[in-house]
């Protein structure tokens, strides 16, 4: 059955209901259970939030109660009713946020951790960091694969080209196996590129940036696991140094 009200909010069986009703004109509950394949124990509940959006009226008959639909122009009203309604709760609301901000400040970042899975997720974090970062700041990337860049080079390309146009640097050690993506890399403004010395093989690397430090890893099971935490962030930006100044190639 096609849903013409679901993404108004109406539920299956308030459309199942209202539709009914529509074909039905005044109808008893019986009736409406019946033609609207909605069991009875339901019927009662779903009338209701129907009465409540506004769009269902009722009366008694000989003591039995009957329900008609509201011209389907009502759900029109009905939106716009609800759309003010939102809409002054979003400017309540809003009032309110410096609290709700507050809270999470003492509580010094309650959710330190979080997992992005899947290639999405990977750009998701990258997403979130060019977003969070401010022109002149660093991110520090080590540890950079060749797996790294497999079939989302184009997206690094663009990603990489929205950081410059931002004035975000860029310092990145990359491994032996990636030197290709390294030297394209290098060519770049705003970008200091360095290559480990060692060949030994790693798919994972870590980002750095402000006070998160993102471990990431594309091959067989892409994920990000975001870490914001000063002392983490400041640990690793110490190790970063030292692998820096090691004398690399």
């Amino acid at each position: 059955m096609k849903r013409y009200l679901e993404g108004i909010g109406f539920s299956e069986g308030e459309e199942k209901v209202y539709l009914s009703l529509l074909k039905l004109g005044s109808s008893s509950t019986g009736n409406i259970a019946k033609f609207s394949n909605v069991s009875r124990s339901k019927i009662y509940e779903i009338l209701e939030k129907l009465s409540k959006k506004g769009i269902v009226s009722h009366f008694k008959r000989n003591n039995v109660s009957y329900f008609r639909a509201a011209e389907p122009g009502r759900i029109i009203e009905y939106l716009d009713e609800k759309g003010a309604r939102l809409n002054k709760e979003k400017e309540a609301f809003k009032e309110n946020l410096p609290f709700f901000e507050n809270l999470i400040g003492k509580k010094d970042l309650m959710r330190e951790a979080e997992v992005f899975e899947g290639v999405e997720g990977i750009k998701t974090v990258r997403e979130i960091a060019l977003k969070t970062m401010s022109p002149g700041e660093i991110m520090y990337y080590f540890g950079n694969p060749a797996s790294g860049h497999q079939n989302v080079l184009g997206y690094w390309d663009d990603w990489n080209k929205r950081r410059i146009a931002k004035k975000i640097n860029a310092w990145i050690i990359y491994n032996q196996d990636a030197k290709e993506f390294g030297k394209r890399r290098k060519k770049l403004n705003y970008t200091k590129v360095k290559f480990l010395s060692n060949p030994g093989k790693s798919e994972a690397w870590i980002e750095i940036y402000r006070d998160t430090v993102v471990i990431a890893l594309k091959k067989e099971t892409p994920m990000s696991i975001v870490i914001n935490n000063k002392l983490v962030a400041e640990s690793f930006r110490t190790f970063f140094q030292i692998i820096w100044n090691a004398g690399l190639d």
